[in-house]
């Protein structure tokens, strides 16, 4: 398997409609399918009942009809949905879509048995004090976390639970260098798979995978690969497979499974990513370290994380009911209600965490604040 890969799209049988593989669920470690979805003309995908479904609207608009649901819903340009097993739906979507689909190849890797609807205007307004939660704005990235390790979607070959990032990585201006003097942005997800389907690049962005063994100082490199718009890249090491080391960690066993960097100038890159297993959120991303979600095992022993998913809990409800009602033509029923108050308040929130942000930035020179500025949220009025 390639790490990666530049969309081939074609029209299957009678369709009305393009689409392009990214990942096959008997290829591919992760076990699930994945496929970009473009649509020159109105057209209806029908969502099959043996499996469960997660989709994302990127561009246009489609409307889910399920019996799940009284009426069509609408899903714009933003807005994610889950669709469980048995749930009879489809999606028919307007001329110009662009829709990312990934589904499960039966009903057992399918562990949700709810619909679920993720607007991302809602999912924007998850946090509390100084906390974000599902909207992550750093230095180096955007990162918009639509599935978490607790919530029920999809889940891999292996069982484990997967996760659905939307994310937008910056220009790389002003991050430490890496070992050859260029600033670049540092991953190493040693207990997880990555896919990334990227979809909104501009300026010269690359990626670069390290070969194995993974080292702290002269590691050997591939080659540069060219991200464009049409590039999905691949961290796919399977994690019982002949390419995995294995080192001995504070009594524990732990495995390096893959290493990467992302080189952006003048512009950013955006793509979806989906994570196997998923991570529940609770992170480590430091510019200049190789940044890393740790296995879930070590996170939920800490009481971070116990109040990190109690937080959450409250917030999940808002964005499932209120993206819900959205979609359903109904948001405006909600307006004065307890759920409505907490999204407002978590958009102020988010909006403050932002700005200190951006302050600190200032202070620091480089002039990353500067980058930042497009990607920042406005406080509701």
């Amino acid at each position: 398997m390639r790490h990666v890969t530049t969309s081939s799209w074609a029209r299957h049988g009678d369709d009305r409609f393009e689409r392009a593989r990214v990942l096959d669920h008997g290829v591919h470690p992760e076990g699930l399918d994945l496929e970009r979805l473009r649509f020159p003309e109105a057209a209806t995908l029908p969502l099959a009942t043996d499996a469960g479904h997660v989709v994302s609207v990127v561009n246009g608009e489609a409307h889910l009809s399920t019996p799940m649901a009284s009426a069509p819903l609408r899903l714009e340009a933003g807005v994610h949905a889950y669709v469980p097993p048995h749930a009879s739906a489809s999606l028919s979507c307007a001329p110009g879509s662009f829709l990312l689909w990934a589904r499960s190849p039966n009903a057992s890797q399918a562990r949700g048995a709810r619909l679920l609807v993720r607007d991302e205007q809602f999912l924007a307004a998850c946090a509390a004090g100084s906390h974000s939660l599902r909207w992550i704005l750093t230095p180096q990235y955007l990162s918009r976390r639509i599935f978490l390790h607790h919530d029920e979607t999809l889940v891999s070959r292996r069982g484990d639970p997967v996760s659905w990032f939307h994310t937008t990585m910056f220009d790389v201006a002003g991050l430490p260098p890496n070992e050859d003097g260029e600033s670049v942005f540092k991953m190493a997800y040693n207990s997880r798979t990555e896919i990334n389907v990227c979809y909104d690049v501009t300026g010269d962005a690359r990626v670069r995978v390290a070969r194995h063994p993974h080292v702290p100082a002269k590691q050997e490199w591939g080659p540069w690969s060219a991200l464009t718009s049409e590039t999905n890249y691949h961290l796919h090491e399977a994690i019982d497979g002949d390419q995995v080391e294995w080192i001995e960690e504070g009594g524990k066993r732990r495995s390096l499974r893959n290493k990467h960097e992302v080189l952006g100038r003048d512009g950013y890159v955006s793509l979806f990513c989906m994570f196997d297993p998923a991570p529940t959120g609770v992170e480590r991303h430091r510019p200049g370290e190789y940044s890393d979600y740790e296995p879930l095992a070590d996170v939920i022993e800490r009481p971070e994380y116990a109040a990190h998913r109690e937080a959450l809990s409250r917030f999940d409800e808002m964005v499932d009911t209120l993206s819900l009602a959205k979609a359903s033509g109904a948001l405006s029923s909600f307006t004065g209600t307890p759920l409505f108050a907490l999204y407002e308040a978590g958009a102020r929130a988010q909006a403050a965490i932002e700005r200190t942000l951006a302050t600190q930035l200032a202070e620091a020179g480089g002039g990353r604040e500067k980058i930042l500025a497009r990607w920042m949220r406005k406080q509701p009025e």
